[in-house]
């Protein structure tokens, strides 16, 4: 018993300093150089500032922004992925219907939109949309039209923005 247990602890104790020494044998004088230039385009790219979804707003009347964003994130599986979504709309949104397949939230206009009516939505995926009216916007999730098998895993607010993740799979 004493050389079974022995045996893993030199086991536990051996395999990380062979694989650091590995590792370090398949570095050894290689290095990497980036330009101040090159850096600040990957830190651009990976901003977190602005959302990577923009989706133009259709006006029907009143004074309405161009645009409505979200950040998206996409997170592959075998067999699926896995979709986080947050609406770039004013702080102090709440939830105010779900279901299986939807989700929505609503919020404040600021008072420069509040005379806003328009609608808004994705075109890849095609499955979140935004409405203006009465001085409010509505930001929703529908998935009752995909093709594939989905679940909505998560509804709430994060930063109190609407934030909803989902599963697609097959």
């Amino acid at each position: 018993m004493f050389f079974t247990n022995l045996k893993h602890l030199s086991l536990i104790l051996i395999f990380p300093i062979v694989s650091l020494s590995i590792f370090a044998a398949c570095v050894k004088d290689k290095s990497e150089k980036a330009t101040a230039g090159e850096l600040q385009a990957v830190n651009h790219d990976l901003s977190l500032e602005k959302p990577n979804m923009i989706i133009n707003v259709k006006r029907q009347s009143g004074v309405c922004p161009q645009t409505v964003g979200i950040w998206t994130f996409m997170l592959p599986f075998e067999g699926g992925a896995e979709h986080t979504a947050v609406a770039d709309i004013p702080i102090n949104t709440k939830l105010i219907a779900s279901g299986n397949k939807f989700v929505e939230y609503e919020a404040e206009l600021r008072q420069s939109y509040k005379s806003c009516v328009g609608s808004a939505k994705s075109e890849r995926p095609d499955v979140y949309y935004f409405q203006f009216r009465n001085g409010k916007v509505y930001f929703r999730l529908d998935l009752s039209k995909v093709t594939l098998n989905t679940t909505i895993t998560y509804k709430g607010t994060g930063g109190f923005r609407p934030y909803v993740r989902w599963i697609a799979g097959e």
